[in-house]
């Protein structure tokens, strides 16, 4: 939807647009997260007056006049069943944001007295989804938004837009008052509007999920380590998580995720998953890989061979621990982790479907096993691209031969590859669908840097489709060149797409 910047908010549309003679397509929602790395915890509790607002407002605008309403109308031939149930339960929050959850976490796996594979799973028991809350309208936000989408309800979709901007005015408050910042709830509705964003691209436009991450991370260190330990704190920060260090690796930066910790005081009363076993392991990648680009930037003189030789061991190092941790998630599984199964296509939103990369798929006995793999292959592609990167001597000797690290390469970015059927499939719902950008861009770089021009193409492919599902995130990285991917999600600013 485009926006009107010169909107001067007056209703039902604004005299630019009566000037101009267009639709008032209304007030853009984009707030951005203001930088706080120059606060800490001290200063933040010794402050006398609140602390000024993380979110920068502007303006999303809607036309919510008659004449607009009855449009939508005429343009949803059929009124969905969705929209029938939303309009009976709409002022209860926790039945609509439940038919949310029923269509976006994966069919099948676990029991349910298993740990939550999402920690919006959390939310629902947190008895915090009270009327006119920032989390409450964050959370039907985020229900209508993504139901609306799901089923084609363009009222569905503008009301969960309407709704959004109200709960930015909610937290924009909230955020504020240094006597709000900490509680769970706050940060709840915080990593809520994150992960709308994800669902919420407009265009190619992604500078509002940049600072939502960069919001929310700093909130997430502004609380400190020790408010993570148990119940709802310790859920929402094992939910960040993935996220927060697949942002520091993409842009290869270093975070306070890779502090010591950050990796021990959160689980001082609960025990750690194999997952965030894995996520140790892939914390202490961002650092390195910031020093690696900063080695390689340099001066070839400035830079010694022992300096590179020692970067090169240390990537040897952090490969051979996440071999150590798959072999052990074998020897500890009484079932296999992965099986073969006959490639199927991937149904498509056009008539043509998408043919599978290989004659054969992987399938998983459960999401969450699926998404170890997909991380943990990916951290290798990462690891071998890193090391592969660095100048050496030819005379040196290495652990592994290049030639064997290309086939590591290929092989690795070709199981990623083979399991995105599985994470496109129905029972994957909502949720597979949102984990396959990371892995795939990656697996697409490798496939780019061997010149395997076919799986590269079917990478795209698979972006494209996900592209029409409303899954616009992985098809706008694939566009972005690899060495631009860290400037271009860490710098927030105005861009060509904007509108």
């Amino acid at each position: 939807m485009g926006i009107c910047a010169q909107c001067d908010q007056k209703r039902p549309s604004c005299g630019q647009c009566q000037k101009s003679k267009r639709q008032c397509t209304g007030y853009q929602r984009n707030r951005q997260f203001k930088n706080l790395t120059s606060l800490d915890h001290d200063t933040l509790i010794g402050r006398k007056q609140p602390l000024n607002p993380i979110t920068e407002p502007s303006f999303i605008e809607y036309d919510h006049s008659e004449q607009q309403l009855k449009q939508r109308r005429r343009n949803v031939k059929t009124k969905p069943s969705i929209l029938i149930q939303s309009e009976r339960v709409l002022t209860s929050v926790p039945q609509i944001f439940e038919h949310f959850l029923s269509e976006y976490i994966p069919r099948g796996g676990k029991a349910e007295q298993d740990p939550p594979v999402s920690w919006l799973q959390t939310v629902q028991n947190t008895g915090n989804l009270g009327d006119k809350t920032s989390l409450s309208l964050a959370i039907t936000a985020l229900s209508l938004v993504q139901l609306g989408r799901k089923h084609r309800d363009v009222e569905l979709q503008h009301e969960g837009m309407a709704v959004y901007g109200q709960a930015l005015e909610a937290i924009q408050t909230i955020l504020s008052s240094k006597d709000l910042i900490y509680e769970d709830k706050t940060l709840t509705s915080c990593m809520t509007l994150l992960f709308f964003e994800v669902l919420e691209i407009s265009g190619s436009n992604i500078r509002g999920w940049i600072s939502h991450i960069q919001g929310t991370s700093q909130l997430f260190q502004l609380r400190g380590p020790g408010l993570h330990i148990s119940g709802s704190s310790h859920q929402l920060f094992l939910g960040f998580r993935p996220t927060g260090i697949i942002y520091a690796l993409s842009t290869r930066k270093s975070s306070y995720l890779g502090d010591e910790q950050w990796m021990t005081v959160p689980w001082q009363r609960a025990p750690k998953s194999d997952f965030h076993h894995l996520l140790d392991i892939m914390a202490k990648m961002p650092g390195l890989v910031e020093q690696t680009e900063l080695a390689i930037s340099r001066d070839a003189v400035s830079t010694s061979p022992t300096d590179m030789e020692s970067l090169r061991e240390r990537y040897w190092a952090i490969e051979r621990q996440h071999r150590k941790w798959y072999t052990d998630l074998e020897n500890s599984s009484t079932t296999p982790l992965s099986s073969e199964t006959t490639s199927r296509t991937i149904a498509s939103t056009t008539p043509s479907d998408l043919r599978p990369l290989t004659e054969s798929s992987l399938g998983f006995p459960t999401f969450e096993i699926a998404r170890m793999h997909l991380f943990y292959w990916a951290a290798l592609l990462l690891i071998y691209h890193n090391v592969t990167s660095l100048p050496s001597p030819s005379t040196s000797l290495h652990e592994f031969a290049q030639a064997h690290i290309q086939s590591e390469i290929r092989t690795t970015a070709t199981l990623i590859a083979r399991s995105i059927p599985y994470l496109l499939s129905p029972e994957s719902q909502t949720l597979g669908p949102q984990n396959v950008s990371f892995p795939l861009r990656t697996a697409m770089h490798a496939f780019s840097e061997l010149g395997a021009e076919r799986e590269e193409r079917w990478c795209r492919d698979v972006f494209e489709e996900l592209d029409k599902r409303g899954f616009p995130f992985g098809k706008i990285l694939a566009n972005v060149k690899w060495d631009d991917i860290p400037r271009f999600l860490y710098e927030v600013k105005d861009r060509e797409n904007d509108v």
